[in-house]
């Protein structure tokens, strides 16, 4: 993700001096933006995504799940998502278990916005828990939101980047309102099980705490959507994807197994079927179709 030379806002335009990374798959163009500083504590990223012309078959990208959650506005053609069409033109994405698929065409114009794994709730005002799954959750189902408003309003917006500017503003104004406490012992938690990949026990994790699993365990339900358990399974699944990509045929799924902390094959494959739908032999298949002998970052 490229930074914000100059976080800011600027009159009724909103951020400034953006700096797009792209990055271009053979149907997908994809464009990262960082967040002014007032929301850099919540918000992992802004994106823009668009179907591109190709001589190739329209893909379909992975959507892998990282414990995060955003939001989603459509400009372009009918979504489709996991095989199905969407109606609609603004979702909540709850906190994915599994990797969902999205098809990508000529057609498709996204704008979102991703928050930080436990940083959605201020702007959301709502436990995580009940918008946790796999199904986007349409904006009409959340009307205190105004997520329609807000997409009609982009609708009127000259450019992508007034677009971005108008959401800013939205998140900013949502976050004065209804902003919550910060859970200082929530974020604690989850740098802890990013840093070591998933791979402590959530016992060790409990006793550097002043209080018990039960509440832990209510504090990820309201901000995660996820169990601890399960949060650090994606993370697990996140570093064996990461491994996989990395060394591709170089390393053996046993080596890479080890490495993200699974000592039994058998549980590395169930984990990694189960949220992602490859098996890891298949996701090694599936990336050397994609990017070649490429070593991805």
């Amino acid at each position: 993700m490229s930074e914000v030379s100059q976080p800011g806002l600027a009159g009724s335009r909103g951020m400034v001096d953006f700096r797009p990374a792209p990055l271009v798959t053979s149907a997908l163009s994809l464009e990262r933006f960082a967040s002014g500083k007032a929301l850099r504590s919540y918000v992992e990223c802004y994106w823009l995504a668009r179907g591109r012309a190709s001589s190739e078959v329209a893909g379909v990208e992975l959507l892998h799940p990282n414990g995060a959650t955003g939001l989603l506005f459509n400009f372009g053609g009918v979504l489709e998502r996991d095989g199905e069409r969407l109606s609609g033109a603004c979702w909540v994405d709850g906190p994915k278990r599994r990797t969902a698929r999205l098809a990508v065409g000529e057609t498709l114009d996204l704008l979102g916005v991703r928050f930080l794994p436990g940083m959605a709730f201020p702007f959301l005002g709502e436990s995580l828990a009940a918008l946790a799954g796999g199904e986007l959750t349409p904006g009409g189902a959340l009307r205190r939101l105004e997520l329609e408003i807000l997409h009609e309003r982009m609708l009127q917006a000259p450019d992508p980047a007034g677009r971005l500017a108008l959401l800013e503003n939205y998140l900013l104004e949502r976050l004065r309102r209804h902003g919550a406490p910060e859970e200082p012992v929530l974020a604690a938690s989850l740098g802890w099980l990013q840093r070591c990949h998933g791979q402590a026990s959530i016992a060790a994790l409990v006793d550097a705490l002043p209080f018990g699993q039960r509440h832990l365990e209510r504090l990820f339900q309201r901000h995660m959507g996820l169990s601890p358990k399960r949060y650090a399974r994606l993370l697990r699944v996140a570093r064996s994807r990461e491994l996989i990509k990395q060394g591709g045929a170089a390393n053996s799924l046993t080596d890479t197994a080890l490495a993200a902390g699974y000592f039994d094959q058998s549980h590395f494959i169930h984990d990694f079927k189960a949220v992602t739908g490859f098996t890891p032999g298949g996701y090694l298949d599936h990336v050397r179709r994609r990017y070649g002998c490429r070593v991805q970052p």
